[in-house]
This record gives C-alpha cells, structure tokens and sequence, in this order.
C-alpha cells in the first residue's frame, strides 16, 4: 500500500474545506498519491492540521468527482483499469470532437488564444516542468470546449477534466509522450487556423484516440 508524502498544515480556516478539497484533488491529478494510495481520515487530519470532520467531507466530494473510491472503513486513490480508460476516452472523444466542431465558427479568438497555450507548453517542457504542462493541457481542451459556446457541452467536459488529468498523468511517464502531445496539438491549431473543421475533427479524434493506441489491447467480449 502506497504512504502519503509529506505535506504543509492549511493556512486559512475561513476557506478550509475549498482549499483542502483543491489540495487533495491537486496530489491525486498529478499522480502525487499514485492510484491505490490508501487515505485515511485520521492521518489527513494530522498532516493538513484539520479535524476529521471537513476531511470526511472533502473526501466525500473526491468520490463524487470520480477520484477516491471506499473499501471498507478507508479511502483510497481511484485505480482505472484499462477497460476504464478506454471508455472513457471513447466517451471524451464523442464530445472533444463535437467542441472543437462547433469552435471554429463560433469563437475568432480560440486559435490566437490555443497558440498561447501551446507555447506555454514549449516553455513548461523546456523547463523540465511537466505539471506545468500537463495543467496546460487540460487547459488547452478546455478553451477548445468554452470556444464551442454551448453550455451543456462545457459542463460534461469540465465534469470529465478531473478524470482526464488522471490519465494524462498516467501517460506522461511514456517515451517522447510531451513531444507527441505538443505535435498533435500543433495539428489541431493549425487546421482551426485554415478554417477546416472536417481536419480539425479528425485530428482531435487521433489526439484522444494515440491514448488507447498506446495503451494494452483491449481483449475481446466473451
């Protein structure tokens, strides 16, 4: 069973259970507290210099958000199996192309604003800061998905950006995987730039599909 790193006390108690909540999903979307990292109320308390009780809470909110399951009387580090990972990037494929679909005619400023963010992640990766980076990615499909201008296709993606950032985290350990990302990022832009939707579509769905491309075969029903 995997043990929790060291970390500072809150410093606000006035804004307690959103700092901590925001703490405790931060560790868990960088891969900080890997999946399987056991979370018990008490050590929490301890670390963090809170009760148990808004720890019960926020850990109540993480298994909402999809990122802590309960075994037993404990807590622990969601584990997506490969089965789990690949329907969700089926499911986050269906509505990152739909996004990036509807962006190109409804919002001028995404390309000039995604260009930003690219080089953003240039400058994170020459630094060696890879959760700099990856906080840019999520933030990358984000503005794709806030260019779409459609509000019940936001809120789905922001619901999936938690998990996305888990899985991402999962595939940042791979050979060459930044450089990858920022090329088919690069793509992206580039035929939102020339105004073709049709490639723009399908190179967001080759972004999202190289995850399960990359990842174990998926064995067959029955």
């Amino acid at each position: 069973m995997n043990d929790l790193p060291a970390a500072d006390s809150l410093a606000a108690p006035a804004h307690l259970s959103g700092e901590l909540h925001a703490r405790l999903k931060a560790e868990i979307v960088s891969l900080r507290w890997p999946p399987g990292t056991q979370l018990q109320e008490v050590t929490l308390g301890q670390r963090f210099g809170v009760s148990r009780t808004p720890v019960r809470e926020v850990l109540q909110r993480l298994l909402r958000d999809g990122l802590v399951e309960r075994f037993g009387r404990f807590w622990r580090v969601i584990r997506m199996t490969e089965e789990e990972v690949q329907e969700f990037c089926e499911l986050r494929e269906a509505l990152e192309c739909m996004a990036v679909s509807l962006a190109l005619p409804r919002d001028p400023d995404c390309p000039a604003d995604l260009e930003r963010l690219i080089a953003g992640q240039r400058a994170a990766l020459a630094e060696g800061d890879l959760d700099a980076f990856n906080t840019l990615d999520g933030e990358f499909h984000l503005r794709i998905a806030q260019g779409a201008r459609n509000t019940a296709l936001l809120r789905q993606i922001e619901t999936m950006h938690d998990k996305a950032c888990l899985v991402r985290g999962m595939e940042g350990h791979r050979p060459h995987w930044p450089e990858r990302v920022l090329a088919e990022h690069g793509r992206i832009l580039s035929a939102l730039q020339r105004g073709d939707a049709t490639i723009a579509t399908a190179e967001m769905r080759y972004h999202i599909r190289s995850v399960v491309a990359l990842r174990p075969t998926r064995p067959p029903a029955g």
